[in-house]
Order: structure tokens, then C-alpha cells, then sequence
């Protein structure tokens, strides 16, 4: 009975060490919702690049990138960046939000140490990824956008992994690996970046509520 008693204190003290050492208030639900809200996006993009008229013909994507365009349509790669824009901070305020709340519910204080180390490796190389993002834009490298925002992200969701879930740095390399191979099939940069950031997100928030928020 001694000894039960031990193995128990003995369990509860890895538990305690183990929420200390890393974030896991992350939400499945806000990693699905981001996915959401990036097809959602790749859908208003592509609305408006493929099926607008433009002197009798359709603007596309890969027209845009490739500079098949006239200097108007612009404003087609200023929408895109709104876009983009908007869905990162949407998604960082929903998965804020929804962190808190699993916080709550596990007993567990958010901003700990572990979560402000997760937060740094994860946003230096976004935020990194961000600014050469719009220097490529600046400097008519468009096509490079997709690839870029891809890998930087795989790169930092690598980066965080350590202070997370091991699940993280898998999801890291498969962005990392969408978005090398976006920057070879460039006139497929949309697709690529609509997989990496919705199909991959949605995925994986699904696998990761089967393998811990279901047990919340």
C-alpha cells in the first residue's frame, strides 16, 4: 500500500514537471479554425485573381506572378497581402482566446515561462519571414510570397516544437517541405500555400483533439 502511495506521488510529480516544461493549453479547435480561415481566404484570392476580366481576358494567378499583368492589377497583390494579413492575426486572436480558455480548464497559468520561450521561437522566424515577404513584394518577386511565408513558418513551428508538442515540428517539416516545393511548380504557389496553411492546419488540429483535447 506504501508503495502504491509513492508510485502515485511519484506520477503526480511528473505530471507537474512535464506542464511545466512545455505549452500544452495549445487548442486543437483554434489550429481547425486557422485552417478555415486560410481556405477561406485561398478562395477569396482566387475569386478575385481567376475571374476577373481584364482588357478581354482572365487574370490568373500565375499571370500575376510571372508579370503577364499590367502594373493596375496591383491591387490584386495588395488584396492578397490583406488577406493574409487578416487571417494571421484572426487566427492568433482565436487561438489566443481558446488557449486561455484550455488553460482554465487544465489548472494551469498561461503565461508561464515555457509559453513566452514557445512564443519567441515561434514568431522570430514568422516575424522574420513577414518583412522579407514584403521586400520580395516590393521587389516584384511575387511568386516567392507563397514559398516564403511556407518555410518561415515550418521554420518556426520547428523552432517551437521543442517547447510543445512533439506533433508541432512534424507539421513544421511538412510546411517546410510544401513550401520548397511551391518554389519550384511557382505558378502553383496559391494551392501549395492553401494545403500548407488550411488542409495541413485542419489535419492536424483534428489529430491532435483525438490525441489530447478529447481527454480534456
Amino acid at each position: 500500500m506504501e508503495n502504491k502511495e509513492q508510485l502515485d506521488q511519484i506520477k503526480d510529480i511528473k505530471e507537474m514537471m512535464d506542464k511545466a516544461s512545455r505549452f500544452s493549453s495549445l487548442s486543437s479547435t483554434s489550429i481547425i479554425i486557422s485552417g478555415l480561415f486560410a481556405l477561406i481566404g485561398a478562395f477569396l484570392i482566387y475569386s478575385d485573381l481567376e475571374f476577373v476580366l481584364h482588357e478581354g481576358k482572365l487574370i490568373g494567378y500565375s499571370e500575376l506572378i510571372q508579370g503577364n499583368t499590367e502594373l493596375e492589377d496591383l491591387r490584386k497583390i495588395k488584396f492578397l497581402l490583406v488577406i493574409g494579413i487578416i487571417i494571421f492575426i484572426c487566427s492568433i486572436l482565436i487561438c489566443y482566446i481558446l488557449s486561455i480558455r484550455k488553460a482554465k480548464i487544465q489548472d494551469v497559468q498561461l503565461w508561464n515561462s515555457t509559453f513566452k520561450r514557445a512564443l519567441k521561437a515561434l514568431f522570430v522566424p514568422i516575424i522574420t519571414g513577414g518583412i522579407f515577404s514584403l521586400l520580395l513584394v516590393y521587389n516584384g518577386y511575387i511568386g516567392m510570397v507563397a514559398p516564403a511565408t511556407l518555410i518561415f513558418y515550418g521554420l518556426g513551428l520547428i523552432n517551437a516544437s521543442k517547447y510543445t508538442y512533439n506533433e508541432v515540428e512534424i507539421l513544421g517539416y511538412i510546411e517546410l517541405l510544401l513550401g520548397l516545393l511551391s518554389s519550384y511548380f511557382m505558378g502553383m504557389g496559391l494551392l501549395f500555400w492553401a494545403v500548407g496553411f488550411g488542409l495541413c492546419h485542419i489535419l492536424f488540429g483534428f489529430t491532435m483533439y483525438y490525441l489530447y483535447d478529447h481527454k480534456v
